[in-house]
């Protein structure tokens, strides 16, 4: 099981990069991960007769704990990350009565599918645009009034800029996640395509070609040519993504967080 690959010389197969969450575009890279893989597989012929599949020991590979098909993007699939992995996760209880009023920011969520454990029950929303993953803690009520918790840990500014987030998101309109910019979503959609290139034995000037264009990759050019460097960078740098860097993209840049 792995993604399909064979698309890797349009770029419009991977338009999807400029307006998927940072968690989706973390996921791309882990789906892309043998080992990731292998797992998933066999934990599907282990669990062949369980339904749904119980949760995956992922936390070496990983950063979530229920099992996603690496053959699916997060667009097709709910992806359930970890919140000691992704200060984007919106931890929520029930208000103190004290505290509490007649305000629900829940109620005005878009639908969501969820998942359960010993933590709680975990929601993603299915909006592509305002993606947002919520962790309801153990024993909370949504039908309560609720209120968040942030953990005072090395990710708490972050978190509190993702609780931003999910409160102007629940109003209504885009709010663009701030975690990438736009030139980074660029070099990590030439990353994927460098990778999946790689994936189906293309060379690396067959890559450049594909990336950058005739105009730039000439063939007696090739060998001193700054795109071959560029493109060798590229890859370099997926297969780090890959073997656990793309948890970089689940953070936030420091003068954003």
């Amino acid at each position: 099981m792995k993604p399909d690959s064979s698309e890797w010389r349009s770029s419009q197969a991977y338009d999807f990069i400029s307006n998927v969450t940072p968690d989706a575009l973390a996921w791309e890279f882990l789906r892309r991960n043998p080992a990731y893989q292998r797992e998933f597989a066999d934990m599907q012929q282990i669990n062949a007769m369980l339904n749904p599949l119980p949760r995956m020991n992922c936390g070496r590979i990983g950063g979530f704990d229920f099992p996603a098909n690496p053959d699916r993007p997060a667009t097709k699939q709910p992806v359930y990350w970890t919140p000691e992995v992704d200060p984007g996760v919106i931890l929520l209880i029930n208000t103190p009565p004290l505290l509490a009023d007649d305000a629900d920011i829940f109620a005005t969520l878009p639908p969501a599918a969820s998942k359960r454990d010993e933590l709680g029950e975990h929601l993603r929303t299915l909006s592509t645009a305002n993606s947002c993953q919520i962790a309801l803690l153990y024993g909370t009520d949504p039908a309560q009034p609720l209120a968040a918790i942030v953990p005072l840990d090395a990710k708490a500014s972050e978190r509190l800029s993702s609780l931003d987030r999910f409160i102007r998101s629940s109003k209504g309109g885009r709010v663009p996640d701030k975690r990438l910019t736009s030139s980074q979503r660029t070099r990590l959609g030439h990353m994927l395509r460098a990778l999946d290139g790689r994936i189906e034995g293309a060379s690396h000037f067959d890559i450049a070609h594909a990336l950058f264009g005739p105009r730039f990759i000439v063939a007696e050019e090739w060998q001193d040519s700054p795109f071959r460097y560029t493109t060798l960078r590229l890859i370099r740098d997926g297969y780090k993504m890959i073997e656990g860097g793309y948890r970089k993209l689940l953070r936030f840049r420091r003068r954003d967080a």
